[in-house]
């Protein structure tokens, strides 16, 4: 469901940052285990496994919505490079954002499926006005995420759709709550011409 268009123009460039789980928390969740896992975590599995309680919010808020219900469900997306929007000079790279989507009664959770530690994709999210719950655009940030690493949008987040930055397809696994009704389960807003979010590999 699109709910307004906006002046791309507008919007200073964004400059990607590396995600950490302190950086991305007023968006959500993270799950990083190089920054997550420290020595006195709690042992599991008799012994050979470390327990990290409650990394990433799990939110359904789904009995606020009209429907008043929904099904928790694991999907997955096959991302590919969108080289239309990118445009690459020695090293740096800009990406032109058109669109953000928020999901008004769910957490969404990505985790990129093959463990790396490379950076594989750009996540660019936005926290909403207050007046309007449309997308503030003094909220915006970018985030480099490494294939070891997973986020998850908090409830209500604007965010544009999965970047893959590697010029391989990215799977991800999905954990979302979803009523069937698109106008509950997504809303989206555009951006005409779209605004630029620099990153460097």
């Amino acid at each position: 469901m699109v709910l307004e268009t906006f002046d791309g123009s507008k919007i200073p460039p964004i400059i990607a940052k590396l995600l950490t789980p302190e950086n991305f928390e007023p968006f959500g969740g993270v799950i990083s285990p190089e920054h997550q896992v420290i020595a006195n975590d709690s042992n599991a599995n008799y012994g050979t496994a470390i327990k990290i309680p409650k990394v990433a919010p799990v939110v359904n808020n789904y009995k606020m919505s009209q429907s008043g219900s929904s099904t928790t469900n694991w999907n997955i997306f096959r991302c590919s490079r969108p080289d239309h929007l990118l445009t690459e000079g020695r090293g740096n790279w800009q990406y032109t954002s058109t669109v953000l989507e928020r999901h008004p009664f769910t957490t969404q959770t990505f985790l990129p499926l093959g463990k790396t530690d490379e950076i594989c994709y750009l996540v660019i999210v936005a926290k909403s006005d207050t007046k309007t719950t449309l997308p503030d655009p003094d909220t915006i940030a970018a985030f480099l995420c490494r294939g070891n690493q997973s986020v998850t949008y908090g409830v209500g987040v604007w965010h544009a759709p999965m970047i893959t930055i590697q010029d391989r397809t990215v799977d991800f696994a999905v954990l979302v709550h979803e009523s069937g009704i698109a106008e509950e389960d997504t809303q989206e807003c555009y951006y005409d011409p779209g605004y630029q979010v620099y990153y460097r590999m």
